[in-house]
């Protein structure tokens, strides 16, 4: 229902860009793509019979306010977890269109372990990433964060889970003469079509 051996995904990537800068971009991108689609192809939506998508205020929450909500609206305890299940996934959205007639939940504040060397900690809690999920009716559509954007803290990342810096010299190399604060995502473009047209396998 996710994966297929191929994918077409749509990548992002800005610099002097910061967090909240990136949540609102990875927002305006999914949102205008998709109404963009819902105006241009509007015979293919309405030959599926697919309900009105809910393009409400985007609620954000963390990983464990997420965990949380679930634990609170479906009984449901994965809030040690360090991702989302797929379930939790489909439970997520359907408060998100119940609470704030929103289609999308962007999730934020993933494990820091859980995430590639590249991925900022979060100065204020390290532990935790600073990183993003965007999920669309149940399941999610897009990933990224703000990248580290220090040499000497790529470095770091990549000894701390055990690889060698000499493997990544020709990623590591702009870093040293100076990056600014950058950032990205990237859509992966069957998962939307997929839900939109509510197809019940991304093999459709």
């Amino acid at each position: 229902t996710r994966h297929l051996a191929e994918t077409t995904q749509m990548d992002c990537e800005f610099g002097f860009v910061e967090f909240e800068q990136l949540l609102d971009l990875l927002e305006e991108v999914a949102v205008s793509m998709i109404k963009y689609t819902e105006e241009t192809c509007k015979d293919s939506i309405k030959e599926f019979g697919v309900e009105k998508i809910a393009f409400g205020k985007i609620p954000r929450l963390t990983l464990r306010e997420a965990q949380e909500t679930i634990y609170q609206e479906f009984g449901r305890d994965n809030r040690k977890e360090k991702d989302l299940t797929p379930q939790d996934e489909v439970d997520i959205c359907k408060w998100a269109r119940q609470k704030h007639q929103s289609d999308f939940v962007t999730i934020t504040h993933f494990p820091t372990k859980a995430k590639p060397f590249y991925t900022m900690p979060d100065p204020k809690d390290p532990e935790y990433s600073l990183s993003y999920d965007l999920l669309f009716r149940g399941v999610e559509i897009l990933s990224g964060s703000q990248r580290v954007n220090d040499y000497e803290k790529l470095v770091e990342a990549i000894k701390d889970r055990g690889m060698d810096p000499k493997d990544f010299e020709m990623y590591l190399q702009s870093f040293k003469y100076g990056m600014p604060l950058e950032g990205g995502f990237s859509f992966g473009l069957e998962r939307i079509t997929m839900h939109i047209l509510g197809l019940s396998n991304i093999r459709e």
